[in-house]
């Protein structure tokens, strides 16, 4: 077995911020994982699997960002991003995005003062918007959910959108 490697965090607060999450999603969420290396946590949610990651911003603030792997392998065209650009203006909370070949939906938002309610008010957003959009993407534009990825043994990719271009 691999050695673990050490949590790193940037800032006081962003340490203080992943701890309340870690202990919110403990407590509420049936099953996640924790990314010891980059300080994000996974959880599936219907077709798409999610991702929390916990940034720093500024000296006495964190942010925290729900991700939804969407989907994976779609072909860019005009048509697409148009459609994503409409859909963006119609939502309540959160966007997507298309980054290569890959959809994601996300939302953001400061967490020094989250509480529990909030975050998981915003994972049932993110996972049901794209719960409800990953299907019919697929039909029109190829590709495929993050789920079916997982069931086909195929790794969900981490692009510089969800790696936050690697800041860490």
């Amino acid at each position: 077995m691999p050695p673990t490697r050490e949590k790193r965090f940037h800032t006081r607060c962003q340490e203080e911020v992943y701890r309340q999450v870690k202990s919110y999603l403990d407590e509420l969420v049936d099953e996640h994982f924790d990314d010891a290396e980059h300080c994000d946590f996974y959880l599936k949610y219907g077709s798409t699997v999610l991702e929390i990651s916990i940034e720093p911003y500024q000296a006495d603030e964190a942010v925290i960002e729900i991700l939804a792997f969407c989907v994976q392998g779609v072909e860019p065209s005009f048509e697409l991003m148009q459609e994503l650009l409409r859909l963006n203006a119609e939502v309540a909370l959160g966007a997507f995005s298309l980054v290569g070949h890959d959809i994601f939906y996300s939302h953001s938002f400061l967490g020094r003062r989250v509480p529990p309610e909030q975050l998981i008010a915003s994972l049932e957003n993110v996972a049901t918007v794209s719960d409800e959009f990953d299907e019919q993407f697929v039909n029109r534009y190829g590709g495929e959910t993050a789920l079916e990825c997982l069931r086909s043994n195929r790794v969900v990719r981490r692009t510089a959108h969800a790696r936050g271009a690697e800041r860490n």
